[in-house]
């Protein structure tokens, strides 16, 4: 996967939607928090502040560029280390994140990953309240993380209803956006998700959103520990 270039553009017309697994020196698929405390400290020189999905939402909508260099970063699954190493490090540099919960996972551990990764511990309601109460805003990864173009649509949206009831009760608030598991979505899927009651679905690309995203259907690039940001 080639890196990225963040161009030194003065406002945002095409969107760098980050996606990170998970902030740790230990396991799989992991970026250090030396590295990322490194990209968050080149992303702050160059001037880039976080926008929300709802900020974009409202400039594609306006077909009007947000101002400056905006980036949106977002983090999948709800690992504990997310609360550990990367919260702190983002709260140092003024960004904020998106945060994807596994519903039905909460307080537990990522069960759902392949046997190459090991079994690490997920966010419980007290770090995932502190973190809302902190600015972090918070969207569904499904209830059970499966991959959705392999299921029915009653089980699609099972998963994405039961998914949104468990994380607004336990949030307090409106929950609007969707990672679709493993980036996994086609048109029904996305369809599904919309009619479910999201306005917001994310997958994996390696390209930035631009206006003629569907809101259901945007783009997001994934950070790894080969995948390193290339900023220009």
């Amino acid at each position: 996967m080639k890196p990225q270039v963040f161009d030194n553009h003065s406002v945002t017309q095409k969107l760098p939607i980050l996606s990170y697994r998970r902030i740790s020196a230990d396991g799989l698929d992991a970026v250090t928090p030396q590295i990322f405390e490194q990209q968050l400290h080149n992303l702050k020189n160059l001037g880039y502040y976080s926008a929300s999905l709802e900020n974009w939402r409202s400039a594609k909508q306006a077909k009007t560029p947000l101002p400056g260099k905006a980036v949106l970063m977002t983090f999948d699954g709800g690992y504990l280390d997310f609360f550990q190493y990367a919260w702190p490090l983002l709260k140092r540099f003024d960004f904020t994140a998106t945060v994807f919960l596994v519903a039905e996972s909460i307080g537990k551990t990522n069960s759902w990953e392949k046997a190459e990764f090991e079994e690490v511990p997920l966010m419980g309601w007290p770090e995932i309240l502190q973190l809302r109460d902190a600015g972090i805003e918070f969207g569904s990864m499904s209830a059970t993380h499966q991959p959705l173009t392999a299921l029915s649509p009653t089980e699609i949206v099972r998963e994405a209803a039961k998914s949104r009831a468990i994380l607004e009760r336990g949030l307090e608030k409106p929950v609007k956006c969707f990672a679709y598991p493993y980036g996994d979505v086609d048109p029904i899927v996305a369809h599904l998700i919309g009619a479910t009651g999201y306005t917001f679905g994310v997958s994996y690309t390696l390209n930035f959103s631009s206006f003629d995203d569907a809101l259901l259907s945007l783009p997001r690039i994934q950070v790894t520990a080969e995948n390193a940001l290339k900023l220009a």
